[in-house]
């Protein structure tokens, strides 16, 4: 009888023993999933840019001659898991655009702008200026240039000082270098020239 005990005791440690072992293995075989996209979105997330530089210039240039001067203290690239790529100037930017002899025609600058590589299209927000060769001057919080149509525009208030006055805005769209340009929704004071 006392054998017995015994057995039926070692019997019911090992049954205790496994169990535990049994549910750990069960449980673990049925939690694994093999969901190749979910893998791929775990492993591709980018956090952090993949290329960071401070105190930058960047030069786009036609034949030799300079078209586009960016100036940003600070860059940061980016690659999405879509493998689309942008840069990121959280401290700002100031671009300036050039003719064909050399001289400043326009200037952009904003307090933070994204670029993105594939579109073409930059976004830049709080505090955007921007100027032209006959001395306007546009303000906004946000502006969008479409590098490809050679475009800028902004689809919020805007205000644009001239040598004849003020106009104020709901919206905003002109060629890149804010030669040519029209306002949504315009409103201000303008002095008019009379011939006298």
């Amino acid at each position: 009888m006392v054998n017995s005990v015994k057995n039926k005791t070692h019997s019911i440690l090992i049954y205790l023993l496994k169990t535990p072992i049994i549910l750990g293995v069960l449980a673990f075989l049925t939690s694994c999933e093999n969901d190749i996209q979910k893998i791929k979105e775990l492993t591709a997330k980018q956090d952090s840019a993949i290329v960071s530089a401070k105190n930058i210039e960047m030069k786009y240039t036609t034949s030799g001659i300079n078209n586009v001067l960016l100036k940003a203290p600070e860059l940061n690239r980016y690659v999405e898991l879509n493998k689309k790529s942008y840069l990121e100037f959280p401290k700002g930017m100031h671009i300036s655009f050039y003719n064909d002899s050399g001289s400043i025609t326009s200037t952009i600058k904003a307090g933070y702008s994204i670029y993105y590589e594939d579109e073409g299209r930059w976004i830049a927000r709080y505090d955007v200026e921007a100027t032209n060769e006959t001395g306007e001057i546009l303000n906004t919080e946000y502006l969008i240039w479409l590098q490809n149509e050679k475009i800028i525009k902004s689809d919020q208030y805007v205000k644009i000082t001239t040598p004849d006055g003020i106009i104020y805005g709901d919206g905003f769209e002109s060629d890149q270098t804010f030669s040519s340009w029209e306002v949504v929704n315009g409103r201000g004071l303008i002095n008019v020239k009379t011939n006298e």
